[in-house]
């Protein structure tokens, strides 16, 4: 997956979780949104990260 691909809004797995990004960073990491509990995950690298 290209880093280019992800933008905020982007549904994505982490940990085998849904998550929706919330930012995008230069130094190759994002913010994800947990909507079902409200939570932001910050700093996750997005080489970790599947496109769903």
């Amino acid at each position: 997956m290209k880093q280019a691909d992800l933008w905020p809004g982007t549904a994505v797995k982490w940990r085998k979780i849904k998550f929706t990004i919330n930012s995008t960073w230069q130094d190759g990491t994002v913010d994800l949104w947990d909507e079902r509990n409200k939570t932001v995950i910050e700093n996750v690298k997005a080489s970790e990260l599947e496109v769903i």
